[in-house]
């Protein structure tokens, strides 16, 4: 149906729904993305920023109901092309059904799913997408096109007052020298550079008759022009070439003017008067600008590697039977987005440059290595076969294993197949490929995620110490909040891990700020505001970490709405977001700062009893006052 991964949102406020229309949506689409979210708010922002094919929506949720989310999606201009499929355990009775579409959705589904149903709803929401992505982009084209051919007008109106300025300041210039021409005489005056202003190059015109008229070599004067322009042409100065370039033999003149080509481009040749008008100037620098151009346009200009574009075109040429058994290899950077939004896009430039020498180093001179997208290479190795094809990928992952930038590991994902005969069709090989590499990275890429992971937080407790020890304290006051609230196993887990790392975005935080020993002034604090922020943007790049990465978003929020950086308010904000920020609160109140000594345990109990019901989630702080500190 499509050849890129499809992605899917799933808006749903009860686990076990979300875990079973997840694992539903990969076993139809393997190769697939698939977003959560178990409230409408969170669901909305995801839509926005993922842009998925499809979102299956519930419609009894907290805080706001499924057909008020899909209003708000479908009133926003960001997704209001994205299809809605309400899928609910209502009965779907004829009411539910007309509020479904009339706020704006495609299709209803009733619990329990009938996989096949499910399946068929989905392809026909994709290609609704499809459509409407088609229509969009036709849109933008036209758009584009309006405002380059603008541009254009707006050009070519410039150049044409340009010109006729020109016109006007050169009459009396051009009268002087059609004088000149007629009495005979050289015309060397004509002298522009690449914007055609009066610098770098001479124009020649050698009339026959100059000699007789002046008593002048003709050569002396071009050899003079030659040596103000060019000091190094002396080796043009010679009269056979005056000559040559006076003749009416073209034939002769243009097999002799091959060896000048460097300096001179040839204007007009009149072999009845026998006059030659030449441009002399040095084009060496144009011909290196052609080159260049000429390079970027089959090249990465990043890796250096082949780029798509020579790709597709090399792919076609090498498909032939004298290069049988080809063998295509995909390969895939995992975690790049994760460190471009961690680190920077400097670092994640700076990974994608070694991956590529890793390949380029195991390749031959004929085979061809190419950069699809911005994680994603591809190999094209004529006359190998699976074995070779194998050997080679492992000395390439081995090599990996061995490279990192600064503290960062990285691994590349392989999958790669192999072309016997020249009838089969090239693009199923590919996709097989594909599909190989994919089958790899779903284990390999969690792993090296979660190992950078682990480095930011190592990163973020480098710069400060006390970091690390606050995020353990959070963590572990998290876990035994979830004991007491009776969570399932998974689910406390859940929320100690993301107690552990509710700070991640404090990586994107100067380390004078965070270990500044005074208080922070305003526009210190509204820096610090946006690590909640940074937090969510770091961990939503990995769909592995898409339900954390709410939970460290909204753990600022307050219980009465005056929290940041949404300002949600009571049920909207997530359950183990609440928990994170009494555990937090709690932890920074009892700690020591240079500004200031911490409150004694009874001190701080006393503020999260005031501050139940305006800052904190009323029965989380009980939970963790009268369970967790008094069982302590």
């Amino acid at each position: 149906m499509t050849d890129r991964t499809l992605k899917f949102l799933v808006i749903d406020d009860n686990m076990d729904n979300l875990i079973t229309l997840r694992a539903l949506i990969k076993e139809v689409f393997p190769v697939s993305e698939v977003f959560t979210a178990r409230a409408g708010v969170i669901g909305i922002e995801i839509a926005k920023e993922k842009d998925p094919d499809v979102i299956l929506l519930d419609i009894v949720m907290p805080g706001m109901d499924g057909f008020e989310v899909c209003r708000h999606l479908k009133a926003d201009q960001e997704t209001k092309e994205i299809p809605v499929v309400f899928v609910t355990a209502i009965k779907g009775d004829r009411e539910d059904r007309i509020m479904a579409l009339e706020s704006g959705a495609e299709a209803f589904l009733a619990k329990p799913i009938d996989e096949s149903e499910l399946t068929a709803q989905i392809r026909a929401m994709i290609k609704i997408k499809n459509a409407n992505r088609q229509k969009r982009d036709e849109k933008g084209r036209l758009a584009q096109l309006v405002e380059e051919k603008t541009a254009e007008l707006k050009l070519a109106h410039q150049k044409t007052i340009e010109l006729l300025e020109n016109l006007k300041t050169s009459e009396e210039r051009n009268r002087r020298l059609i004088t000149q021409m007629e009495q005979g005489l050289v015309l060397q005056e004509f002298i522009f550079d690449e914007n055609e202003k009066e610098q770098d190059c001479q124009f020649l015109y050698v009339n026959s008759s100059f000699e007789r008229l002046t008593g002048l070599k003709s050569h002396e004067i071009i050899g003079k022009t030659l040596t103000e322009i060019m000091p190094d042409s002396q080796q043009f100065l010679l009269s056979q070439y005056i000559c040559l370039l006076r003749t009416n033999e073209s034939v002769r003149f243009e097999k002799y003017f091959e060896q000048f080509e460097k300096y001179f481009e040839v204007v007009a040749y009149l072999p009845e008067t026998r006059q030659v008008a030449t441009i002399i100037s040095d084009i060496t620098k144009r011909k290196k600008n052609e080159e260049a151009i000429c390079y970027l346009s089959d090249h990465d200009y990043l890796t250096g590697v082949y780029n798509r574009r020579y790709y597709e075109e090399a792919l076609t040429k090498i498909d032939v039977a004298e290069n049988m058994p080809l063998s295509l290899v995909i390969s895939d950077v995992n975690g790049l987005k994760l460190i471009n939004e961690s680190f920077g896009h400097a670092v994640g430039d700076e990974l994608l440059k070694k991956v590529a020498d890793i390949i380029v180093k195991e390749c031959r001179d004929q085979d061809i290595v190419a950069r699809l997208s911005g994680d994603e290479f591809i190999i094209l190795l004529p006359r190998t076969d699976g074995v070779q094809t194998a050997q080679l990928v492992k000395n390439m992952k081995n090599n990996a294993l061995k490279e990192s930038i600064g503290a960062i590991e990285f691994s590349i994902s392989f999958g790669y197949e192999t072309k016997a005969h020249v009838n089969e069709d090239v693009q199923e090989v590919l996709k097989n490929a594909e599909n190989n590499m994919y089958r790899h990275k779903l284990y390999e890429s969690a792993s090296i995620k979660n190992k950078t992971i682990d480095l930011i937080m190592n990163t973020l407790y480098e710069k400060s110490s006390r970091e690390m020890l606050h995020s353990q304290r959070v963590s572990e006051i998290c876990e035994q909040i979830a004991i007491k609230m009776n969570f399932d196993q998974d689910d406390i887990s859940q929320v100690k891990t993301a107690g552990l790392i509710h700070d991640i975005g404090k990586m994107g935080i100067d380390e004078k700020i965070l270990n500044k020993p005074g208080t922070l002034d305003q526009d210190e604090w509204k820096k610090m505001q946006r690590h909640p922020e940074i937090g969510y943007r770091i961990l939503s790049s990995s769909s592995e970490f898409s339900e954390l990465s709410r939970y460290v978003l909204e753990h600022q929020e307050r219980w009465d709405g005056t929290g940041y950086p949404k300002m949600l308010k009571g049920e909207e904000i997530s359950i183990q977001a609440r928990i994170i920020g009494v555990a937090d609160a709690f932890d920074a109140m009892t700690c020591d700062r240079a500004y200031r000594k911490g409150l004694s345990v009874e001190e701080a109990v006393a503020e999260i009893k005031k501050c139940a019901g305006t800052q904190f989630d009323p029965v989380i702080a009980d939970v963790f006052v009268e369970k967790v500190l008094l069982k302590s």
